[in-house]
């Protein structure tokens, strides 16, 4: 049981009394290990200055994968403790815990979700080569090519629409427009399924704006309207930006609420960083 748990990044910890019977509580690994190096840190082993043991020698003294030695260290520099440096290792800063602000989120759907009755009505689709202007936007090279999906999003079939939405996914994904039409589901989630995309990294910025002619008489409100506009960059494994959505809101329309906790990420939620 021990070696079954150690290789799923769990540790059993010793048994016992849990209302009056016998159980066993559980640690994942990595917060054991992180645990280790805290007391370490402040116990002088691992003064202010110095590097911690690399990730092999951890994952050898620990009998860890190099995912688990990570999310270890992560909890550490979470904690403010250590800074790790590219090429060098894992530089210790502090002795003293400073906990940030962090948002934890179990899905990227969690991130500006729109309800579950929402609606994409699919406008357009086309192929279309990135000018000096879409390029800045969309963080491309001048000349990359991509498939440009425009359309609205509604509540239910004729519902009020939400917003305007434009979305750049790369050619070989542009297919995924003939899907589109009425669909509920995300756009990235469609892509993961049909494609076997695996998403790496979702970066989001939040821009203001004015609303075209176009898009304000689509959208129901007078030309100028001020907007906002959600921009969701997807990457997926080796870096790739494979889709990239643009999702312009009539200001009076959109609102979002973060929610912060006080402590550190886990291993099991992706994380909001800013």
């Amino acid at each position: 049981m021990q070696a079954e748990a150690r290789k799923n990044g769990v540790a059993e910890s010793a048994p016992k009394k849990v209302n009056g019977t016998e159980g066993v509580t559980r640690t994942p690994l990595y917060r054991q290990i992180s645990e280790t190096l805290l007391q370490g840190i402040r116990g002088g082993t691992f003064p202010v200055g110095s590097f911690l043991p690399g990730e092999l020698d951890l994952i050898d003294r620990h009998q860890a994968s190099r995912h688990t030695i990570r999310e270890a260290l992560r909890v550490l520099e979470d904690m403010g403790l250590v800074k790790r440096q590219r090429g060098r290792g894992t530089l210790v800063i502090s002795t003293d815990a400073n906990p940030a602000f962090v948002q934890t989120v179990r899905s990227p759907s969690e991130l500006f979700s729109y309800p579950d009755s929402s609606q994409f009505r699919l406008l357009s689709d086309q192929r279309i080569i990135a000018d000096k202007a879409l390029s800045r936007g969309l963080g491309c090279e001048v000349g990359d090519e991509w498939v440009q999906i425009s359309g609205i999003r509604t509540l239910g079939n004729d519902g009020l629409p939400i917003c305007w939405a434009d979305v750049y996914v790369i050619p070989e994904y542009g297919s995924i427009a003939q899907r589109l039409g009425g669909s509920t589901r995300p756009v990235y989630e469609m892509i993961a399924e049909a494609f076997k995309e695996s998403i790496d990294k979702i970066t989001v910025r939040v821009t203001a704006g004015t609303l075209s002619e176009q898009k304000a008489r689509v959208l129901g409100v007078e030309a100028g309207s001020p907007s906002l506009s959600v921009w969701r960059f997807y990457q997926g494994m080796g870096g790739r930006v494979f889709e990239v959505s643009i999702s312009e809101h009539p200001a009076s329309n959109f609102s979002y609420t973060f929610e912060f906790i006080r402590g550190w990420q886990t291993a099991d939620h992706w994380s909001w960083s800013s």
